[in-house]
């Protein structure tokens, strides 16, 4: 009875579907029908095309040439065609062909790109307000918000909370200088001062999870997930990707990804990590121009940074020594297999340190360097760290360090080793 009814239910769902798909077919097809002859579209067929994400397919069927779509506004200088490499969601976020009436792009989406330095690409499109407006900007109507006392007081409390989102878009520093200047009104804009940052209008394309590259003769993808579960959730992508701006400034280096891991210094919020982060030899390396050493991003990694706030993120951080550590030390990672520490750790014992338990965090500086954790004369506080070897002392630490990394040398220098090996060798 039970197998009976699931397969009835089963048919059910994939008569479902198929009436489903074959109404959305049949509306787009209405729609394609209704702009060649010119018929209004009724609810039904707006209904049936409007909902989902908004693709090429579903624009095609009245769109196939976009560069004949008509401008929406005669005091915009606009083509379709211009924006053929660009997709449709980028600036259509939902389909714009709606019962209420067609929904246009705000400037806002424009500024998703124009503008906007795209790390060593430079300028993807141009900001100049004459290049796509006709009037002057002198006589161009402001915002109806701007109201006639707008520069007395209507504009402090916007200012304080929208200038990177959305005073910059039209206006600079030295414009809000200006009128600052001959009021007498020293003010510092708020971080990060005078220049504009759209949010999160970079997901326009990079949310698609068809932006793909061609890299190394095989696709690669360029959608980002994972920020709005992150610990960066309220952080825009400018600031971290300090090469992809609203200003022509020179970044550090030619890499987004180095250039992005420079970028954590520049917040409060890690001060004193980064202080340490400056002692190590990570550090020292990058300055040296070597860019194969660890940034910030290389060791915590990018758009997915979780907080350590609860014991379930702790452990998964303690569980990641290999992600961490090991793409870049291999072979220290292969040899940390003795068996208390290494073999114990790489088998899931929660109380086996991980490398930097040993290594440190932040400061991490070759053995050889006196101020290093593992530096002989300090290795037997770092053995004796809490929840580790208490009273632990130098000697102790000399003799059991010997085996952490060396565990196979130590059992090939061991005669009675050497002796067996010898006998299996001949009996073999």
């Amino acid at each position: 009875m039970a197998g009976r009814l699931g397969g009835h239910i089963g048919r059910s769902a994939s008569v479902a579907l198929a009436v489903l798909v074959f109404v959305a077919v049949l509306g787009i097809a209405a729609v394609a029908l209704a702009a060649e002859t010119g018929a209004p579209l009724n609810d039904q067929q707006l209904t049936v095309t409007v909902g989902g994400s908004v693709f090429a397919e579903k624009c095609d069927p009245c769109h196939g040439n976009i560069a004949n779509t008509k401008n929406f506004a005669s005091s915009i200088i606009f083509k379709h065609g211009y924006h053929q490499l660009v997709q449709c969601a980028a600036c259509h976020t939902q389909f714009p062909h709606r019962p209420e009436g067609t929904e246009r792009p705000t400037m806002k989406s424009c500024f998703n790109c124009h503008g906007l330095r795209h790390g060593p690409m430079g300028i993807i499109a141009t900001d100049e307000c004459e290049k796509c407006h006709l009037e002057p900007r002198s006589a161009r109507t402001k915002p109806a918000f701007h109201t006639s006392d707008w520069a007395e007081k209507p504009h402090v409390k916007p200012s304080q909370k929208e200038l990177n989102t959305r005073c910059m878009m039209c206006h600079d520093g030295p414009f809000c200088d200006e009128c600052h200047i001959q009021k007498d009104i020293n003010w510092t804009p708020p971080y990060p001062g005078y220049k504009y940052d759209p949010g999160d209008g970079c997901l326009a394309c990079h949310g698609s999870e068809t932006l793909m590259k061609n890299a190394g003769g095989s696709p690669k993808s360029f959608q980002v997930t994972g920020v709005m579960d992150s610990a960066h959730q309220d952080t825009t992508c400018e600031e971290c990707h300090i090469d992809y701006q609203y200003e022509d400034k020179p970044a550090p280096t030619k890499l987004w990804n180095i250039n992005a891991g420079y970028a954590c210094a520049s917040c409060k919020d890690h001060s004193k990590q980064n202080a340490l982060y400056q002692q190590s030899i990570h550090a020292e390396q990058l300055n040296k121009g070597n860019y194969k050493s660890a940034t910030c991003a290389s060791c915590h990694g990018g758009h997915y940074i979780q907080r350590l706030d609860t014991e379930a993120a702790k452990s998964l951080l303690h569980a990641s020594a290999y992600r961490v550590c090991a793409r870049c030390h291999r072979v220290q990672y292969a040899t940390y297999n003795d068996y208390y520490h290494g073999a114990a750790y790489k088998r899931g014992a929660p109380d086996a340190p991980a490398c930097w338990q040993c290594h440190a965090s932040h400061k991490i500086l070759p053995a050889s360097d006196p101020e290093s954790s593992v530096y002989p004369k300090k290795l037997g506080t770092t053995c004796g760290q809490e929840g580790c070897h208490r009273r632990s002392d130098e000697d102790f630490a000399a003799a059991a360090g010997q085996l952490i990394h060396q565990k196979a040398g130590a059992v090939e220098a061991n005669p009675l080793r050497r002796f067996l090996s010898s006998v299996r060798a001949w009996f073999s």
